[in-house]
């Protein structure tokens, strides 16, 4: 019996020790909670455009659903009555404490808290008008089951090419109309569940990474479905039947729907579909309208070019993409001789490929690819057919293989050149409608092949095994070595799931110039023995795999151009890259490199270098980045510390991203840029830490920002191009008039915080030499005095005599905030210019008269963003001023910030930083403004 009683108490001893263990996590956790939140907060207050991302959302709702049910647990605990009741409770508590350690590690949300408010389901997708009665019947057909109550799983069905996706973009765009939620996945033909089920909790917000098996992913999925009310889920191109329960799709319970596009009528009735529409071809009337409309210009056709378009049309059987196809690629022709031949070309083709379906639209589409007149034009679109169907390939990432390929003339000198070109091939192939231009989630710009003109293009690289397309595939296991031609010169496995390759493994393909591996996550190892009959391999992308080395083999392959490991994160080793001599592209960023690779100085031909995101480099030898003496596009590590003169000395640099020790440094390297600055730069001068930055939402190509900068010089020296620049506490800066005047003539954004040295911001003739500025914000800079004045530190007193001064022509905004000594704007008269949109002046008690704003009703002014009580009180020069701008104005909370001084603000005071106290909601919040150390804090309220 004692040794019974012994046994329960220790099982009761180690369900408490449990208990204590969970509740101190979750504290934990909703310490980083409560983070989040502020760093929410801090956001919306500035940018209300931007809104927490759905995953946010999630994760924080996670969390009090995790604090009830601890606190459950918690008095289930301390009113156990059994043994047995023990042994639930130790499962239930292990669990929970499970649960939280998850919601800690997914924290981190590398992508961001917050995104723009157009970039998720909100965001109307672009697309062609619907011509005809037949698509605005189907149209409304469709609208009216999904706002009814039945028909909770809709099918659209018709061949390829006729318009499905089209027509599925238009109910999309009007359903956002009537502010319904919806997401949209496309699916395609090489579909498997798991990624069909991570794609959808993607697009709805859900991370399902960290669950450890499927079932519960599908659990978690299904969940999320059921949580949510009246949200219509659309799949894209489904080819085979989908086990919707096993997906973890939900629908037909609190208004959730589901529509579906195929080409399958079987399809439709295997999913059970309880509405089936066919979209049928265009009448011969709607395609003659709609190629009209794709081609322009209808006037222009003579009666000849008039009748043998019409056939024209005719033989495109009325389907919309060859219709628009063969509309774009007769575009500007005006020779009947060259109508005439495309008519015959089409005819004939038609007849030899009567038998296949996909034959009807290949011809159209082949006749198209053929007017291309320019072979690296046509190279480029069949270059795009190495990505997997349906990908929204990235206009940039996907200039950036086009030059490695040469597929851009290599004899053009300067790099922004190069990528002009591959725009304007990209704008060729979009205005031919053989690429459809759109934006990713992201907000990327991005192009899309339709996955019939990806068909076409497949099939003309393939003649002759040149290349070998295997990308989306969901390959398990790499192919064979006898699966190898060796006449292959590209090959694509991208996007699929290989984990590994034998050790044996070694094929023979003496032509092959790519090799594409990117995006198998799970892929740990590549054997030495890979490439070794790869001689002539010039781009290898071994990009987003979990390879944790490179084979030293890869050392012996001389006509390397371009190496791609970004995103390896686990890639901790390269070997020796001495030997690739011809190498112009090598891309680390964002993996685990401790150390730059050895014999990084011999590649001489190096035009490409990005260590971005590699956090684990912390230095680059001195000597070896001055060697590298072509190298035009230049990231580095945020933790690294560059030299000035070496970067300096660069003469072929247009595009660099890297830090500076400290102003002396970062002088040099100005000094040597002269006329020949970079074409792109973003800049860090001093410390490295996380302070809150107000994100830039204009297009800025040359970007400084000084963080804690210290310096032996007083004068910093920037570059005439330099477009922003940011001074974050930067405490020895007394003013910018030290400044060379002619150097912020291109400035467009300048942001001020924590300088507490700055007591002016302008002087007239600086401000006169903003004639770029767009945007100003001054925040946190406790002893600042006055915005602009003639007057200097040491003589506050003296009234300016400058008569009257203009502001900026193309300011915009205006950000004053948690300035506690700011007494004055300006002592003179001030012309406001007339693109000012916005203003904020907060946190600002001393500044009791403002000559900034006008009389007279304002031709741009949208929004002044103000404090109530500051508002009633501030003191105006006519009184008819404030009844003129009322309409204008928004009163948001009231700021509280502490100076660094021994001063007493609302009964705080603060050593030794300052911190932001938002009085809101009837409660005191204390929070800093900025990510800095802990602060010691020492609160005094005042009964």
């Amino acid at each position: 019996m004692e040794c019974i009683v012994s046994a329960l108490a220790g099982s009761s001893d180690q369900l408490d020790e449990k208990m204590v263990t969970l509740k101190r996590k979750l504290q934990v956790l909703e310490s980083k909670q409560d983070d989040v939140k502020e760093e929410l907060k801090q956001v919306e207050y500035s940018f209300p455009t931007k809104k927490p991302r759905k995953e946010v959302h999630h994760w924080l709702a996670e969390i009090e659903r995790l604090k009830t049910a601890v606190q459950q647990k918690e008095k289930g605990v301390h009113e156990r009555r059994s043994w047995w009741g023990n042994q639930e409770l130790r499962r239930s508590v292990d669990k929970l404490t499970t649960e939280v350690e998850e919601l800690a590690e997914q924290s981190k949300f590398p992508r961001g808290l917050t995104l723009e408010s157009h970039e998720r389901e909100g965001v109307p997708i672009p697309t062609s008008s619907l011509i005809g009665e037949t698509f605005q019947k189907n149209k409304s057909e469709i609208l009216d089951c999904l706002m009814g109550d039945e028909d909770s799983v809709i099918g659209i069905y018709g061949m390829g090419g006729v318009g499905k996706t089209t027509l599925l973009t238009h109910i999309h765009n009007e359903l956002l109309k009537r502010h319904i939620s919806v997401f949209w996945v496309t699916v395609s033909q090489n579909f498997s569940i798991q990624k069909l089920r991570h794609d959808i909790a993607k697009a709805i917000g859900l991370d399902i990474s960290k669950v450890d098996n499927e079932k519960k992913r599908a659990a978690q999925l299904a969940r999320a479905f059921q949580k949510r009310e009246n949200f219509i889920l659309i799949l894209d191109d489904v080819w085979e039947t989908i086990p919707l329960e096993e997906v973890g799709i939900c629908v037909g319970k609190k208004g959730c729907k589901l529509i579906l596009t195929t080409r399958s009528l079987e399809v439709c009735r295997m999913i059970n579909c309880k509405k089936k529409l066919k979209v049928e071809p265009l009448s011969k009337e709607e395609a003659w309208a709609l190629f009209v409309k794709t081609l322009y210009n209808e006037t222009l056709l003579s009666d000849q070019i008039k009748e043998i378009a019409e056939s024209l049309v005719e033989e495109c059987d009325g389907l919309p993409l060859g219709i628009i196809v063969m509309a774009g690629s007769m575009r500007g022709l005006d020779d009947v001789r060259e109508w005439r031949n495309a008519l015959e070309e089409i005819k004939e083709a038609k007849y030899r490929n009567n038998d296949m379906e996909f034959y009807r639209v290949f011809c159209i589409l082949k006749h198209s690819f053929d007017r291309l007149k320019d072979p690296k034009v046509q190279e480029c679109l069949l270059y795009c057919s190495l990505f997997p169907e349906d990908e929204l390939i990235v206009r940039d990432e996907l200039i950036e293989h086009f030059i490695d390929e040469r597929l851009i003339d290599g004899a053009i000198k300067k790099r922004r050149s190069r990528i002009d070109k591959g725009h304007t091939i990209l704008k060729t192939l979009e205005d031919v409608c053989l690429l459809e231009r759109l934006l990713d989630i992201e907000g990327q710009t991005c192009v899309k092949m339709h996955d019939l003109i990806r068909d076409m293009a497949i099939k003309i690289a393939s003649v002759s095994h040149l290349f070998w397309v295997q990308s989306g595939m969901r390959l398990k296991d790499i192919p064979n070595d006898e699966d190898w031609s060796e006449d292959l010169v590209r090959v694509s496995l991208m996007e699929n799931d290989i984990r590994s390759i034998p050790f044996y493994s070694s094929p023979k393909c003496p032509k092959l110039l790519t090799l594409l591996l990117c995006g198998n996550h799970s892929l740990r190892v590549i054997p030495e023995l890979f490439f070794v009959h790869m001689k002539s391999l010039t781009v290898l992308d071994l990009s987003s795999t979990g390879i944790k080395s490179l084979p030293s083999s890869i050392s012996n392959l001389k006509s390397l151009t371009s190496l791609v490991l970004q995103l390896c994160t686990n890639l901790g080793f390269v070997p020796s890259l001495e030997n690739l001599t011809a190498l112009r592209r090598l891309d680390l960023q964002w993996s685990a490199i401790k150390e730059v690779p050895k014999g990084l100085e011999k590649l001489i031909n190096l035009r490409y270098l990005s260590f971005e995101g590699c956090h684990h480099l912390r230095t680059i030898p001195d000597g070896i980045l001055s060697k590298l003496s072509q190298i035009e596009y230049l990231m580095s590590s945020d933790e690294v510390m560059l030299r000035g003169k070496e970067i300096g000395s660069l003469e072929k640099l247009e595009t660099f991203s890297g830090r500076f020790e400290d102003i002396s440094e970062f002088n040099s390297c100005i000094r040597l840029w002269e006329e020949r600055e970079p074409e792109e730069y973003g800049i860090d001068v001093g410390n490295k830490f996380n302070v809150c930055h107000l994100a830039d939402d204009m297009s800025s190509r040359r970007h400084v920002t000084l963080k804690k900068a210290v310096g032996s010089e007083d004068t910093l020296v920037l570059s005439r191009g330099t477009e922003v620049l940011e001074l974050d506490y930067c405490h020895g800066i007394t003013s910018l008039s030290m400044h060379p005047i002619n150097t912020f003539s291109s400035l467009k954004l300048l942001k001020i915080s924590g300088c507490h040295g700055l007591k002016r911001l302008f002087t007239p003739t600086l401000l006169s030499n903003l004639q770029s500025l767009e945007r100003c914000e001054v925040v946190c800079c406790s002893q600042l005095v006055e915005i602009i004045g003639e007057t200097s530190d040491e003589d506050e007193n003296k009234e300016s005599t400058t008569a009257v001064m203009t502001m900026p022509p193309r300011l915009q905004h205006l950000r004053l905030f948690l300035l506690p000594e700011l007494k004055s704007f300006c002592n003179s008269s001030i012309k406001v210019s007339d693109s000012l949109e916005y203003i904020e002046i907060r946190g600002c008690p001393r500044l009791m008269r403002i000559t900034l704003l006008r009389e007279e009703p304002h031709p741009s002014l949208r929004n002044i963003s103000v404090e109530k009580d500051w508002w009633d009180t501030v003191e105006w020069k006519h009184p008819q001023t404030k009844d003129v701008l009322q309409p204008y104005v928004k009163i948001t909370h009231t700021p509280y910030m502490v100076s660094n001084s021994t001063e007493f603000v609302g009964g705080l005071k603060i050593v030794p930083q300052p911190v932001v106290v938002i009085l809101s909601h009837e409660r005191l919040q204390i929070a800093s403004l900025f990510k800095m150390p802990k602060l010691t804090l020492e609160c005094l309220i005042n009964a």
